[in-house]
C-alpha cells in the first residue's frame, strides 16, 4: 500500500504551490477551492494544502517528508539545482550506502530527495 498524499498547512498556497511545482514537479491542480488547493504529479504523487494564518514555528527536525528517485546521481543532480535555486539546505548525506539531501519549504518544512 503506498503512501500517496501528505497535507500541510501553509502561510501563503500560491507561494506553496509554485514551490512544489517548480521543484517537485506538483504542477497538476487535482482541487482547488476556499479551503484545500491539492496538487499531483504524473507519478500519482499528491500533496494537499491548506491556508492557516498561522503554521508551526519550527518542527523537530525529524519532522519531514521525502521523494525517492532512482540513484545518487538525480539527488546529487537535485541537490545542485537546490542550491542553484538559492534553496536552504539543512542537511546531506552521501555514505556509499544511503545519499540524500534535505531542503527547507517556504514555511519551513523539511523536505528531502533520497536514493538508497
Amino acid at each position: 500500500m503506498p503512501l500517496n498524499h501528505v497535507a500541510l498547512t501553509v502561510s501563503d498556497r500560491d507561494l506553496s504551490a509554485a514551490f512544489y511545482g517548480e521543484h517537485f514537479g506538483l504542477t497538476e491542480r487535482i482541487m482547488d477551492d476556499e479551503h484545500l488547493l491539492i496538487l499531483g504529479s504524473a507519478d500519482g504523487s499528491e500533496l494537499a494544502l491548506s491556508d492557516a494564518e498561522r503554521v508551526p514555528p519550527e518542527l523537530p527536525r525529524t519532522n519531514h517528508f521525502g521523494f525517492r528517485v532512482g540513484d545518487e546521481a538525480e539527488v546529487r543532480a537535485a541537490r545542485e539545482r537546490f542550491r542553484a535555486a538559492g534553496l536552504t539546505e539543512t542537511e546531506w548525506q552521501d555514505d556509499g550506502r544511503f545519499v540524500r539531501v534535505q531542503i527547507l519549504d517556504p514555511d519551513g518544512y523539511r523536505v528531502e530527495v533520497y536514493a538508497y
